[in-house]
């Protein structure tokens, strides 16, 4: 299943938004800011698709995030 994955925002640690910060600022003028579109593969088997299909119609948004365990990608 190709998937587009949209940038929504930067939060802390301990997920608190940093939007008002200093360092949420400069953030946000760079390369992920909110509205950034990735493109991206997700694999899915035919039963977790439907799952996530059935939960987007009705209106559940699902929010996906990178974490830095995942580095590299081609390793």
């Amino acid at each position: 299943m190709k998937v587009r994955l949209v940038f929504h925002d930067w939060i802390d640690k301990n997920q608190n938004p940093v939007y008002d910060t200093e360092e949420g600022i400069e953030l946000t003028m760079g390369s992920f800011h909110h509205g950034t579109v990735f493109e991206g593969d997700l694999e899915l088997d035919e039963d977790r698709a439907q799952d996530l299909k059935k939960a987007m119609e009705k209106g559940y948004i699902p929010v996906f995030y990178v974490p830095i365990v995942a580095w590299p990608l081609d390793e």
